[in-house]
Protein backbone atom coordinates (compact mmCIF):
# COMPACT_ATOMS: atom_id res chain seq x y z
CA UNK A 1 0.00 0.00 0.00
CA UNK A 2 1.27 3.46 -1.10
CA UNK A 3 1.32 6.47 1.30
CA UNK A 4 1.38 6.49 4.78
CA UNK A 5 -1.67 6.32 7.87
CA UNK A 6 -2.50 9.95 8.59
CA UNK A 7 -5.28 10.65 11.49
CA UNK A 8 -8.42 10.98 9.92
CA UNK A 9 -10.51 14.15 11.23
CA UNK A 10 -12.17 13.12 14.11
CA UNK A 11 -16.01 14.56 15.61
CA UNK A 12 -13.18 16.41 18.59
CA UNK A 13 -11.14 18.37 16.00
CA UNK A 14 -14.14 19.07 13.56
CA UNK A 15 -16.03 20.24 17.13
CA UNK A 16 -12.64 22.44 18.30
CA UNK A 17 -12.97 23.86 15.31
CA UNK A 18 -16.44 25.16 15.26
CA UNK A 19 -15.93 26.26 18.59
CA UNK A 20 -12.80 28.39 17.52
CA UNK A 21 -15.22 29.85 14.86
CA UNK A 22 -18.38 30.77 16.83
CA UNK A 23 -18.83 33.06 19.07
CA UNK A 24 -19.96 31.46 22.95
CA UNK A 25 -23.72 33.10 22.43
CA UNK A 26 -23.89 31.83 19.09
CA UNK A 27 -23.23 28.28 20.16
CA UNK A 28 -25.62 28.87 23.22
CA UNK A 29 -28.48 30.55 20.60
CA UNK A 30 -27.80 27.45 18.19
CA UNK A 31 -28.15 24.31 20.72
CA UNK A 32 -29.07 25.65 24.08
CA UNK A 33 -26.01 24.59 25.20
CA UNK A 34 -22.78 26.40 26.55
CA UNK A 35 -19.50 26.30 25.10
CA UNK A 36 -18.16 24.87 28.15
CA UNK A 37 -20.26 22.07 27.38
CA UNK A 38 -19.07 21.46 23.68
CA UNK A 39 -15.47 21.67 25.00
CA UNK A 40 -15.86 18.82 27.08
CA UNK A 41 -17.05 16.89 23.84
CA UNK A 42 -13.42 17.74 22.66
CA UNK A 43 -12.06 15.55 25.12
CA UNK A 44 -11.75 12.36 23.37
CA UNK A 45 -10.80 10.22 26.45
CA UNK A 46 -14.30 11.49 28.39
CA UNK A 47 -16.42 8.56 27.70
CA UNK A 48 -19.27 10.65 29.65
CA UNK A 49 -19.62 13.74 27.60
CA UNK A 50 -19.97 13.22 23.74
CA UNK A 51 -21.96 15.19 21.40
CA UNK A 52 -25.54 14.54 20.57
CA UNK A 53 -26.20 14.12 16.83
CA UNK A 54 -28.94 16.64 16.91
CA UNK A 55 -26.45 19.06 18.14
CA UNK A 56 -23.50 18.31 15.32
CA UNK A 57 -26.62 18.70 12.83
CA UNK A 58 -27.30 22.04 13.87
CA UNK A 59 -24.07 22.94 14.09
CA UNK A 60 -23.39 22.02 11.24
CA UNK A 61 -26.12 23.53 9.67
CA UNK A 62 -25.12 26.88 10.93
CA UNK A 63 -21.58 26.39 9.04
CA UNK A 64 -23.55 25.61 6.08
CA UNK A 65 -25.35 29.21 6.47
CA UNK A 66 -22.23 30.62 7.05
CA UNK A 67 -20.84 29.00 3.48
CA UNK A 68 -17.52 26.85 5.55
CA UNK A 69 -18.80 23.93 4.89
CA UNK A 70 -20.24 20.94 6.87
CA UNK A 71 -17.07 19.98 9.69
CA UNK A 72 -18.87 17.62 11.77
CA UNK A 73 -20.54 15.73 8.72
CA UNK A 74 -16.94 15.83 7.04
CA UNK A 75 -15.61 14.39 10.44
CA UNK A 76 -18.67 11.01 10.15
CA UNK A 77 -17.76 10.80 6.40
CA UNK A 78 -13.90 10.73 7.06
CA UNK A 79 -14.84 8.09 10.00
CA UNK A 80 -16.79 6.00 7.69
CA UNK A 81 -14.14 5.46 5.07
CA UNK A 82 -11.77 4.56 7.43
CA UNK A 83 -13.75 2.02 8.38
CA UNK A 84 -14.42 0.82 4.94
CA UNK A 85 -11.01 0.63 4.30
CA UNK A 86 -10.41 -1.40 7.60
CA UNK A 87 -12.80 -3.65 6.35
CA UNK A 88 -11.18 -3.74 3.22
CA UNK A 89 -14.55 -2.32 1.05
CA UNK A 90 -12.55 0.26 -1.11
CA UNK A 91 -14.57 2.45 -3.00
CA UNK A 92 -14.58 2.54 -6.60
CA UNK A 93 -12.00 4.52 -8.84
CA UNK A 94 -14.54 6.53 -10.24
CA UNK A 95 -16.28 7.32 -7.30
CA UNK A 96 -13.22 8.11 -5.70
CA UNK A 97 -12.27 10.76 -8.30
CA UNK A 98 -16.03 12.70 -8.29
CA UNK A 99 -14.83 12.42 -4.42
CA UNK A 100 -11.41 14.26 -5.18
CA UNK A 101 -13.18 16.61 -7.56
CA UNK A 102 -15.77 17.85 -4.70
CA UNK A 103 -13.04 18.36 -2.38
CA UNK A 104 -10.68 20.14 -4.67
CA UNK A 105 -13.89 22.53 -5.12
CA UNK A 106 -14.38 23.01 -1.45
CA UNK A 107 -10.23 23.72 -1.50
CA UNK A 108 -11.03 26.56 -4.04
CA UNK A 109 -13.92 28.09 -2.30
CA UNK A 110 -12.04 28.43 0.74
CA UNK A 111 -8.84 29.58 -1.18
CA UNK A 112 -10.80 32.03 -3.40
CA UNK A 113 -13.12 33.54 -0.15
CA UNK A 114 -9.96 34.16 1.80
CA UNK A 115 -8.45 36.23 -1.12
CA UNK A 116 -11.24 38.30 -1.92
CA UNK A 117 -10.99 41.91 -0.66
CA UNK A 118 -14.26 41.89 1.52
CA UNK A 119 -12.50 39.16 3.56
CA UNK A 120 -11.46 38.39 6.94
CA UNK A 121 -8.17 39.52 6.48
CA UNK A 122 -8.25 41.63 2.70
CA UNK A 123 -6.09 39.70 0.31
CA UNK A 124 -3.44 38.64 2.66
CA UNK A 125 -4.63 35.06 4.89
CA UNK A 126 -5.31 35.47 8.32
CA UNK A 127 -4.46 32.68 10.83
CA UNK A 128 -8.23 31.79 10.37
CA UNK A 129 -8.33 31.44 7.18
CA UNK A 130 -5.33 29.59 6.69
CA UNK A 131 -6.52 26.74 8.58
CA UNK A 132 -10.10 26.41 6.67
CA UNK A 133 -7.51 26.33 3.60
CA UNK A 134 -5.23 23.89 5.37
CA UNK A 135 -8.11 21.19 6.38
CA UNK A 136 -9.23 21.70 2.96
CA UNK A 137 -6.08 20.92 1.78
CA UNK A 138 -5.75 17.75 3.91
CA UNK A 139 -9.08 16.31 3.09
CA UNK A 140 -8.03 16.63 -0.71
CA UNK A 141 -5.11 14.77 0.57
CA UNK A 142 -6.78 12.22 2.06
CA UNK A 143 -8.69 11.26 -0.92
CA UNK A 144 -5.59 11.23 -2.70
CA UNK A 145 -4.44 8.49 -0.14
CA UNK A 146 -7.60 6.53 -0.98
CA UNK A 147 -7.01 6.55 -4.83
CA UNK A 148 -3.70 5.06 -4.21
CA UNK A 149 -4.86 2.69 -1.69
CA UNK A 150 -6.91 1.47 -4.62
CA UNK A 151 -5.02 1.47 -6.92
CA UNK A 152 -2.37 -0.12 -5.15
CA UNK A 153 -5.43 -3.30 -4.44
CA UNK A 154 -6.09 -3.78 -7.77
Amino acid sequence: MAGYPRKLLSLELALKNIIKELKKDEIKKITGKSESHFRKCTDEQDLDHKIHHLDSVKLDLEFRRRKLGSPMLEAHESMLEAADLKLGKLDSTSNTLIDISAKIGRLMEATKGAIEVDSEGGTKFTKNEKEKINIAIEEVEKKILTLKQIIDSN
